[in-house]
C-alpha cells in the first residue's frame, strides 16, 4: 500500500499565486496524477506503463529501517541495499519540519536547437525560484542541482580539441566564445551536474561554486541569483533531447554515492524534480512508469519523498495553449500524471514563475507529512 499523508499542511494560501511555439495568454494545464505504486526494492518487483495518463502498477511499497537513522561502518552498505545513501548531512541545521527541513532540486533541462525561445523563458523565471529559496524556503536547507538533457555535448564531442588548445579550433558547432580550462571527466559525463557549459547563448564559463560539489547548497546563498542563472543557462545547439533518460543517470547508485553528483539525493530530504523540455522525449529507454519508479526508488520506495514538475509540449491535448497539434502522447505529460505529487505545464505558456511558485507550495505540502524512510 502507498504512503500517504494523515494531512496536508496547506501553504498555498500563504504564497502569492500570481497569474513557451506560438504563445498565448491561456490559462496553464496542470495536472495531479494518481501515481503507481511505488517499485520494491526487490528483485521480482515490477511496473506497467500507460499510453495514456494515467499509469497503474501491482508493486508494494517498500520502507527501510536503515534511512538516515543509520549509524557506525555499516550504515553505507545498510543504505544502498535499501536504495538510498547516507551522505551526511549538517550537524549544525536544525530539523523543523517533516522532511527534516530538507530539499533537493533536480532540474533536467534540455538544450538542443528548438530550445531558444524556452531557454529565454526560463531564465524570465530564475528570479522568481531564487525569491522562493530566498523567502518561502528561507529556513531550509536545500541543494540544487542542473542537468543538461542532451546527449550530443558540445564540450565533450564536437570541442574536445578545443578545450586542448584554449579555444583555438575552427570546428564549426564550437562557441566563439569557448571557456578554457582543464578537462574534466564529469564535464562530459551524462547526467553529471553542470558546472560548466559549451553552447550557443550558454553561459560558456565554469561556474563558481561554494563547495566543491556539482550543485548549488545554501553555502551559495550570498551568490545565489549569479550561481542558479551560471549553470541552467545551457544555451540551444546540436544536441538530442533525451530528458527522461539524463535524469535517470543522474540519479543513479554509483554516481550519487561516490561519482559526479556525490552527496546530492539526501536519505531525509525531500526529492523535487523540475524537467524542462520543448518536445516530446520519445527517445529516452524505459516507461514514464519505469522513469518514476526509478525516482522511489532513489527514495527507499517512500512516493511521499518525490515531487515531479514538468514544463513540455502539450499539443496532443484538445485544448493545447500550443497552436499545433500532434496525436501521439507525450511521455514527459504522462510522468507528471503518473507521479504521486505531480504536475504539469504547457511549454507554451508566457509565463513560468506562478508554475515554479505552485510547485514550491506542493513541496511545502509534501515536507509538513513526509516521514523518511
Amino acid at each position: 500500500m502507498r504512503l500517504r499523508p494523515l494531512a496536508l499542511l496547506s501553504v498555498a494560501a500563504a504564497l502569492d499565486l500570481a497569474p513557451g511555439c506560438a504563445r498565448d495568454n491561456a490559462e496553464s494545464s496542470s495536472f495531479t496524477g494518481g501515481g503507481p505504486q511505488p517499485a520494491t526494492i526487490a528483485a521480482d518487483s515490477s511496473s506497467t506503463s500507460s499510453s495514456g495518463d494515467t499509469s497503474t502498477s501491482t508493486g508494494s511499497t517498500s520502507t527501510s529501517s536503515s534511512g538516515s537513522t543509520s549509524t557506525g561502518e555499516d550504515s553505507a552498505s545498510t543504505a544502498a541495499a535499501a536504495g538510498t545513501w547516507d551522505v551526511g548531512t549538517s550537524s549544525d541545521y536544525e530539523p523543523t519540519i517533516g522532511c527534516q527541513g530538507k530539499i533537493d532540486f533536480l532540474f533536467v533541462i534540455s538544450s538542443h536547437f528548438e530550445m531558444k525561445e524556452v531557454q529565454l523563458q526560463l531564465q524570465a523565471a530564475f528570479p522568481t525560484f531564487v525569491n522562493l529559496l530566498r523567502q518561502d524556503l528561507a529556513d531550509f536547507d536545500y541543494q540544487v542541482m542542473v542537468v543538461d538533457a542532451g546527449t550530443s555535448s558540445l564540450l565533450g564531442e564536437d570541442c574536445y580539441d578545443c578545450e586542448l588548445t584554449c579555444g583555438a579550433c575552427q570546428e564549426p558547432g564550437c562557441p566563439e566564445d569557448y571557456p578554457c580550462g582543464p578537462f574534466v571527466m564529469c564535464d562530459i559525463t551524462e547526467g553529471a551536474g553542470v558546472t560548466i557549459t559549451a553552447n550557443f547563448g550558454a553561459s560558456n564559463k565554469r561556474c563558481e561554486l561554494a563547495t566543491e560539489h556539482r550543485y548549488i547548497t545554501t553555502a551559495d546563498d550570498a551568490t545565489l541569483e549569479t550561481s542558479f542563472e551560471c549553470i541552467a543557462t545551457l544555451g540551444e545547439g546540436p544536441k538530442t533531447p533525451v530528458a527522461a533518460e539524463s535524469m535517470v543517470s543522474a540519479v543513479q547508485p554509483e554516481i550519487l554515492s561516490t561519482g559526479c553528483n556525490a552527496g546530492f539525493v539526501r536519505p531525509d530530504a525531500l526529492l523535487v524534480v523540475v524537467i524542462v523540455e520543448s518536445g516530446k522525449d520519445n527517445l529516452s529507454p524505459g516507461t514514464p512508469a519505469s522513469w518514476y519508479d526509478t525516482l522511489v526508488t532513489v527514495k527507499g520506495g517512500n512516493e511521499e519523498a518525490v515531487v515531479v514538475l514538468v514544463i513540455s509540449s502539450d499539443n496532443e491535448l484538445p485544448d493545447s495553449v500550443c497552436d499545433t497539434q500532434e496525436p501521439s502522447d507525450n511521455p514527459l505529460r504522462i510522468l507528471a500524471n503518473t507521479a504521486a505529487h505531480g504536475r504539469f505545464l504547457s511549454i507554451c505558456e508566457t509565463d513560468y514563475g506562478p508554475f515554479l511558485q505552485e510547485g514550491a507550495a506542493l513541496a511545502l505540502d509534501q515536507c509538513a507529512v513526509l516521514v523518511p524512510q
